[in-house]
């Protein structure tokens, strides 16, 4: 089923959103890590979003838990997503809070991508797929903390987030 896109606001900011998120994706340079993760998000007026990833990062894995939230929405929504991580050097600077602006308008399903930051200089470029019903125009901010203690030897390439996302029970 395509997405359903009802809330011309929502377009116009989306369409915003979108040209300037792909011009600063063309300067990123190459992806250091690669995170796979599943979120809930729930709204009423406010919102708060909730899950956990995987960052794959050089021959190993690590547990990832994901918090936040934005305001301006209603719904609930189920996000997977894959996210490519630039100018991550130590893995602590992947930790911190992440900012972006985010218009989503999901029935049924839907999708779409957004470009976050650090205040570690930590970029993420993230493509997402959405189910639920959920409107939401908001400036979100995702609080992102690695677990470096749990990190497996395993690589990530090759591998689509959907098989980690199974093989890591993060659905």
């Amino acid at each position: 089923m395509r997405p359903v896109f009802f809330c011309i606001p929502a377009l116009l900011l989306a369409g915003l959103v979108t040209t300037q998120t792909a011009r600063a994706a063309d300067a990123l340079g190459q992806p250091m890590a690669r995170l796979c993760f599943s979120l809930k998000s729930v709204a009423v007026a406010g919102g708060y979003s909730w899950g956990k990833g995987r960052l794959f990062y050089g021959t190993h894995s690590y547990p990832v838990r994901i918090r936040g939230g934005g305001a301006v929405g209603i719904g609930y929504s189920h996000i997977r997503g894959d996210g490519s991580v630039y100018n991550l050097t130590r893995l602590p600077d992947l930790n911190g809070t992440y900012w972006a602006v985010k218009a989503e308008a999901t029935m049924a399903r839907g999708g779409h991508w957004a470009v976050m930051e650090n205040n570690n200089n930590i970029n993420i470029k993230v493509s997402a797929h959405t189910s639920g019903a959920h409107l939401s125009a908001a400036v979100m901010r995702l609080t992102l903390k690695v677990d470096p203690s749990l990190g497996d030897d395993v690589s990530g390439e090759g591998k689509s987030c959907k098989m980690a996302l199974a093989q890591y029970h993060l659905h």
